[in-house]
């Protein structure tokens, strides 16, 4: 099982994340910022636990802000 991190103090909502890993991450209209699809928020953190990360890992590595983080 791996987690999945979004750090929305780092994320500028650039999209790149929600262009490629539209399976776990979105835009949040509310708020215009990013969002774990079935995640769990804490404040300014969103975490989710999955055990396919394929895609969130290639998320992280092209999020410019470096605001998401996989850790199996």
């Amino acid at each position: 099982m791996a987690k999945i991190t979004l750090d929305l103090d780092r994320c500028v909502a650039c999209g790149m994340c929600v262009n490629n890993c539209p399976d776990i991450f979105e835009t949040d209209m509310s708020t215009l910022k990013v969002a774990i699809k079935e995640g769990k928020r804490e404040g300014e953190v969103w975490t989710l636990e999955t055990d396919n990360p394929m895609c969130a890992a290639h998320a992280a590595e092209t999020c410019m802000m470096k605001a998401i983080s996989v850790e199996e």
